[in-house]
């Protein structure tokens, strides 16, 4: 078992070069983390920095999209030069405060249900830091204690309603991993488990740090998302077959095989553009919503292509498959696309 960067193996001087020295990506070996200690580096692929990016982007867009539409966006001035955005104070600090919760909320998450997933991982995912015995199940458990209630301080300083938010969010990731529910294991229910927190309420958290939890608009830009996710949360699956067949978790692809689950998966790559457009003439989203659905059709016909074709071949750096990375990519792109249609 790895214990500390002393006891890893050092790399042959014929292997010094930069791509060959460090470890930059979840797949890459451990003998190459030789710039920080081992468990340090462990500890940053326990969070899984890429899965942050969406509640960290979406974070900003929901709570700035809140002060545009409550008419208080003179807060926030845009300029030609750097930094580019500039925030006053009182706005400022409780964006920053309740997007950290935000994030730490997903870190929280992902270490909580590597402690629950170990076995699984050992099988499909054995260079992560449970498998690899750098941590072990108790610590990583601890660690993932410590950021759920980080997250939960952080969004008490916000206020009363963003705090229930992060709590129902909290909710939702912990029976997700944790028997006895382990909602993970329940097929389409483990896809809705993960889209309502991270596609629906992740925004209407966002939305509360400044608006008002009443209003529609982030509930149709969460409900557009959600959707999205139910089934495009499948490109995590397709690589993970054999553990999670192992140790009963139902996904689409274990119950369905892998071909079927992708033809199921493909039309909630395009029911975003169709919601949207729907939000827009119901006049739940503004009318510059209307060209983001109709960005939304061609790129998720793309990313469909992609799982097509290649769903289930494992990405040679990152985990799991280039689709479920285009996937986030999509993902983040709806939140900074509604951003804009806001603004």
């Amino acid at each position: 078992m790895v214990k500390d960067s002393n006891k890893i193996n050092k790399l042959p001087t014929s292997l010094f070069q930069p791509s060959m020295c460090a470890k930059i990506y979840p797949k890459d070996p451990w003998e190459k983390a030789e710039y920080v200690p081992v468990r340090i580096r462990a500890l940053i692929d326990l969070v899984r920095p890429f899965t942050l990016l969406p509640p960290l982007i979406g974070g900003m867009a929901g709570a700035i999209m809140a002060l545009a539409k409550e008419g208080t966006l003179e807060s926030i001035s845009f300029t030609g030069t750097y930094p580019f955005i500039t925030l006053s104070r009182p706005v400022l600090y409780p964006l920053l405060t309740g997007v950290s919760a935000l994030v730490f909320m997903n870190a929280a998450s992902n270490v909580l249900n590597q402690v629950y997933d170990i076995d699984i991982d050992r099988i499909n995912k054995p260079y992560r830091p449970l498998p690899s015995g750098i941590y072990t199940r108790e610590e990583t458990l601890w660690i993932a204690v410590f950021l759920y209630l980080f997250s939960f301080w952080r969004a008490a300083i916000v206020g009363r309603t963003f705090f229930f938010m992060i709590l129902l969010i909290a909710l939702f990731t912990i029976i997700y991993s944790v028997p006895p529910l382990r909602l993970k294991k329940r097929l389409w229910i483990s896809n809705i488990s993960i889209a309502l927190p991270r596609g629906m309420l992740g925004i209407v958290a966002s939305w509360c740090i400044f608006g008002n939890i009443t209003d529609p608009t982030p509930w149709a830009i969460g409900a557009v998302m959600a959707i999205y996710l139910v089934g495009s949360t499948t490109t995590k699956d397709l690589t993970d077959v054999e553990g999670d067949r192992k140790y009963g978790v139902r996904t689409l692809p274990v119950v369905y095989g892998k071909k079927k689950a992708i033809y199921l998966s493909l039309p909630f790559f395009l029911l975003p553009s169709l919601a949207t457009l729907f939000f827009v003439q119901k006049g739940l989203l503004p009318d510059k919503a209307f060209y983001l659905g109709l960005i939304l059709l061609p790129w998720g016909t793309w990313v469909a292509y992609l799982l097509a074709r290649e769903g289930d071949r494992p990405d040679e750096h990152f985990e799991n498959s280039p689709a479920w990375r285009h996937m986030y990519i999509m993902l983040m792109g709806m939140q900074v696309g509604f951003l804009f249609s806001l603004l």
